[in-house]
């Protein structure tokens, strides 16, 4: 009996698989591949949803957020060992410390190894020793874990021509790709609430721009009082995280924030909304933002990799500057008008449509990682 091909997905956590991945995932099972995931972690319902679809799910000791390296030797040996016994055909690995020790493991096996930059995160900020310190090994990690590469997808032009620019990737080895795509089925409700309501999802993490966010708000609203403002998100243990409990006690009476948790549904929480905000100071890119495009809201966004691709400045949204509140204020005022709202929201849709239906940006992928 031939043995089916197998593919390795180096994730850490199941949520990214499930939120960000699942269409192609889906896509590589109909191939008849036998699809090992690893993870360190993930929220109960996401886990059992993986399980549904007859994954082989392994778990590892692997801690995203540490570059401690004994924990990176421990992950490598523990992979390694897997290797030797899945013995797969391809290992695809995404964000930065899944994409260093997968791609080694793959190399110390011999196995193909292909990887997705979804963004450079704070590991590229350069402001005192201890972030030049973060930003050496981050950079030393990807030199050497690239190397092992067969290919090496990016979500960006911004982070493609940078990784080029710093030796870390050979022309040859890049793709470049739109994103995770955004499955347009699924987000599909494109009619708009009549009322000025924006919206923000995103972990509670200051990169995300979410105190910008309140304070653009506060400043919209006082000329604008019928404005709303959303706040859709979840704790995450960041080095730059914001309280959940000091959003709840204090945003609303400070800034007009009105905080709605955890959006489980992202399909559902999007159609509370007339206009979706996100101010992060870097992206791969945002998913987030892709599915408010799919469901036809205009977007304010900033001017920064990742987020300014989605955005045509003045045609289905705004780029404000990355940390200027009165920038993406005059945004959110600009918006205020009905008629614009319709005429951008329409044009997201359109943009999305042409660039990031799920479908059309996984044939990108498939085209490397299947065998």
């Amino acid at each position: 009996m031939k043995e089916n091909k197998k593919i390795v997905f180096v994730a850490g956590s199941a949520d990214t698989l499930y939120r960000f991945r699942l269409e192609l995932i889906k896509e590589i099972l109909n191939r008849d591949y036998e699809v090992h995931v690893f993870i360190s972690e993930g929220r109960k319902e996401y886990v059992e949803h993986l399980h549904k679809l007859k994954l082989k799910i392994h778990y590892f000791p692997f801690k995203r957020k540490s570059l401690g390296l004994l924990n990176s030797f421990q992950s490598v040996l523990y992979l390694v060992r897997s290797f030797l016994k899945i013995r797969p055909n391809v290992v695809f690995s995404y964000t930065h410390k899944s994409v260093v020790v997968g791609s080694i493991s793959a190399a110390l096996t011999f196995n193909k190894s292909i990887s997705l930059i979804t963004g450079t995160g704070h590991i590229f900020e350069d402001e005192n020793l201890k972030k030049k310190f973060v930003k050496f090994l981050g950079l030393f990690s990807f030199k050497v874990a690239l190397l092992f590469n067969k290919k090496v997808f990016f979500q960006n032009s911004d982070d493609l021509e940078l990784f080029k620019k710093l030796k870390l990737v050979s022309f040859k080895k890049a793709v470049l790709v739109n994103g995770s795509g955004v499955d347009m089925d699924k987000f599909n409700d494109k009619s708009l609430p009549e009322d000025p309501i924006f919206l923000c999802m995103s972990r509670l993490i200051k990169s995300k721009g979410l105190i910008e966010y309140a304070r653009a708000a506060k400043i919209t609203k006082e000329k604008y009082p019928q404005s709303r403002f959303l706040l859709a998100g979840f704790p995450d243990q960041h080095h730059d995280s914001i309280s959940e409990n000091e959003i709840i006690n204090d945003w609303q009476s400070k800034y007009g924030i009105e905080y709605i948790g955890y959006a489980k549904y992202p399909e559902e929480t999007l159609k509370k909304c007339s206009i979706y905000v996100l101010l992060s100071y870097n992206e791969g890119t945002p998913r987030s933002v892709l599915e408010a495009m799919s469901m036809g809201r205009p977007i304010i966004t900033t001017n920064t990799s990742g987020c300014r691709q989605t955005v045509e400045d003045g045609h289905n949204g705004f780029l404000a500057e990355v940390k200027d509140v009165h920038s993406a204020a005059n945004a959110m005022m600009k918006l205020m008008n009905d008629e614009l709202r319709s005429k951008m929201g329409l044009n997201s849709f359109n943009k999305c449509k042409l660039n990031y239906n799920v479908h059309e940006v996984n044939k990108v992928y498939l085209k490397h990682l299947i065998c």
